[in-house]
C-alpha cells in the first residue's frame, strides 16, 4: 500500500493548504476550464451564451479470448449530448448508448438476468455556477479520479486499458461516473484542482453509486517545475463500506513531452475499493502502468506496459498488461483505432486478451 489512512489524511491536508497559499498568492482564478479528455464536464461549455449539441459514435470488430467474435461499440461508447450556458449557469446533459445492438449489456439476457439494458443510459448530468474562484455545481459528473492523470487514448474502445488490467476498473477508478455529488473546480496559473463530495444517502428509491460523505479529490501541476512536465495526484474515498472501515484508491501520475511528438508517462494506483482491481476476485491490488505516446502525421501510437499486484494471498493474481494501438485520423472529425491488448495472468487459464478495430466520428 502506497500510504496508510493517517498518511492519507495529512497529504490531503497539505494538498489543501497549498491550494489555499497559491490562490491568495496569484490572486485571481480561471475556473472555466473542466473539461476533461472526454469534453464531459459543465465548464467545458462555449464561452458564449447558448446551446451545444455533441456527439459521438464508435463502432468496432473485437476478437477476444476464446475466440469470440463481435461487431458492436464494446459497450456503450457512443455518446450524445448537450452543452448550456447562460450567463454564470453552465450545464451538461449526455447520454452513452451502443449503435452495435441497442443495449448497454452485450451478451446479457436483460430479461431472464434483470441487467440494466436500457439502449440509453445517462452519462453524466450537471447544473451549476461559474465563479470568480471557480465552478461550482451539482449533479453526475466524472470524477478528479477519473479526469486527472488521464493517459488512455483508447478509453472509448475495446482495448480500453482498464477492461485488461492496464488501469483501474469501476466507478471508484478511471471506468465510471460519480453520481449525487457536489463538485468544485478551478485552474490557477500551472494548478489545476478538483474536487467532488457525495451529498445523497445511497437508499431506495434513490440509489446511486456513491454514498454521502465520499469523496473525490485531484490535483496537478504543468509545467510548473520544467516545461512539458505535468505531474499530480488523485483520490476516490468511500466512507464506509457495510458498517466498517473506510476505503480509498490512490493515484500518483506524471507524463513528459520528451519530443514535440513523443511523450511519456507513468501512473501509479494503489487500490482498496471494492472492484477496482480487474483480477478473478474482488481483491485490493497496486498497478504501475508506463506507456509511450508517439505521433508522425496522420497516425497517433501508443505503446503501454502494466504490472499488476494483487493484496490477495493468491499470488497467480499477479499480471502484466501490455498494449499496443494506432489512431489514424481520416478526417478533422473521425479516425479509426487500430490495436491489441493483452492481460496476462501469472496463472494459466485467466487471462484475456482483445484485437480491435474500430471506428470514431465525433460531430
Amino acid at each position: 500500500m502506497l500510504v496508510n489512512v493517517k498518511q492519507k489524511g495529512e497529504i490531503m491536508k497539505k494538498l489543501l493548504s497549498l491550494i489555499a497559499l497559491f490562490a491568495i498568492s496569484s490572486g485571481s482564478y480561471a475556473g472555466g476550464a473542466m473539461a476533461d479528455a472526454h469534453g464531459n464536464h459543465a465548464t467545458s461549455a462555449k464561452s458564449s451564451s447558448g446551446v451545444h449539441f455533441y456527439g459521438r459514435m464508435y463502432i468496432g470488430y473485437d476478437k477476444t479470448s476464446g475466440n469470440v467474435q463481435r461487431l458492436d461499440d464494446g459497450g456503450n461508447k457512443s455518446r450524445l449530448g448537450l452543452k448550456i450556458r447562460s450567463g454564470n449557469i453552465v450545464g451538461n446533459l449526455e447520454y452513452k448508448f451502443d449503435i452495435g445492438d441497442g443495449t448497454n449489456n452485450d451478451g446479457t439476457n436483460c430479461s431472464s438476468s434483470g441487467s440494466d439494458c436500457r439502449t440509453f443510459d445517462l452519462h453524466v448530468g450537471n447544473l451549476g455556477f461559474m465563479t470568480p474562484v471557480g465552478y461550482i455545481g451539482a449533479g453526475t459528473f466524472e470524477s478528479p479520479y477519473k479526469t486527472m492523470g488521464f493517459f488512455d487514448n483508447n478509453m472509448d474502445t475495446a482495448i480500453a486499458l482498464n477492461e485488461h488490467g492496464g488501469q483501474s476498473m469501476s466507478n471508484a477508478g478511471v471506468a465510471g461516473t460519480f453520481e449525487g455529488g457536489i463538485s468544485y473546480h478551478a485552474n490557477m496559473g500551472p494548478v489545476e484542482f478538483g474536487y467532488m463530495y457525495a451529498a445523497t444517502d445511497n437508499t431506495a428509491p434513490d440509489n446511486t453509486n456513491t454514498d454521502r460523505g465520499d469523496f473525490s479529490l485531484g490535483i496537478t501541476f504543468k509545467d510548473m517545475l520544467m516545461s512539458g512536465l505535468t505531474f499530480g495526484y488523485a483520490i476516490f474515498h468511500d466512507n464506509e463500506v457495510s458498517g466498517g472501515d473506510s476505503e480509498a484508491n490512490d493515484r500518483f501520475f506524471a507524463s513528459y513531452k520528451v519530443l514535440p511528438n513523443m511523450g511519456v508517462f507513468v501512473a501509479l494506483e494503489d487500490l482498496e475499493v471494492a472492484n477496482s482491481f480487474k483480477a478473478s476476485s474482488n481483491t485490493d491490488g497496486q498497478i504501475d502502468t508506463y506507456g509511450i505516446h508517439y505521433s508522425m502525421g496522420i497516425a497517433d501510437l501508443q505503446l503501454v506496459h502494466a504490472d499488476g499486484d494483487s493484496k490477495s494471498t493468491n499470488a497467480n493474481e499477479d499480471y502484466k498488461t501490455n498494449s499496443i494501438s494506432a489512431t489514424v485520423n481520416l478526417s478533422k472529425h473521425s479516425d479509426i483505432t487500430v490495436g491489441y491488448t493483452k492481460q496476462d495472468f501469472d496463472a494459466d487459464g485467466s487471462d484475456k486478451s482483445t484485437t480491435s478495430v474500430g471506428l470514431t466520428h465525433k460531430f
